[in-house]
This record gives structure tokens, sequence and C-alpha cells, in this order.
């Protein structure tokens, strides 16, 4: 059978005190730090918050723009299309076809 010795030492105590005392100062050096750590990261989260707003309104910008080029491409594409017509036009009109001859005069030919 096992014998368990329950006396204690005066030394053993005071280890066990010191250990409890560094662990109790350690607690609360640890919480000051800790609610410092926290004041920083409320600061990053609001800088965050800030910047990814201010990158929204960018962004929101930039799509108008594109939007905006967009127009301008299809404007330009119609134009060209008009421009090519034109070019056809006058081609046409060069060989003859789509010509408006007037009458011939009597008794000039």
């Amino acid at each position: 059978m096992v014998a368990v010795d329950w006396s204690f030492r005066f030394g053993d105590v005071i280890s066990v005190g010191m250990f409890a005392a560094t662990g109790i100062s350690a607690f609360f050096m640890m919480k000051g730090s800790i609610e410092k750590l926290a004041v920083r990261v409320g600061f990053l989260e609001e800088t965050v918050k800030t910047e990814t707003a201010g990158q929204n309104r960018k962004i929101d910008k930039q799509s108008d723009e594109i939007g905006r080029l967009g127009e301008i491409v299809t404007t330009q594409g119609r134009f060209d299309e008009r421009l090519v017509g034109l070019r056809r036009d006058v081609d046409e009109l060069r060989h003859g076809r789509g010509f408006v001859v007037p009458p011939p005069i009597k008794g000039s030919g």
C-alpha cells in the first residue's frame, strides 16, 4: 500500500506562495498590456472602415468612368458605321448608281 506524507515544510509553503504571487502579478501586468492592445485593435478597425469606405467611393467613381468610356466607344463605333456607309454611297455615285440624272434637254443633241 502507498503511504502519503501529509507534513508541510516551511520551504514548501514559501515556494507555493511565491508561485502564486508570480502568477497573480503576471496576470495584472498582462491585463494592462491586453487593454492597450484592445485599444490599438479598436483604432485599427476604425481606420480600416474609413479606408474601405474611401476605396469604395473610388471604385464607384471608376465604374462610372468605365461606363462613360463604354458609351464613348459605342458612339465611336456607330460613327464609323455611318462613315463607311457614306463612303459606299459616294462610291456608288461615282459609278452612276443611285445618281439622279436630269432629263435630256430637247434640241441639244
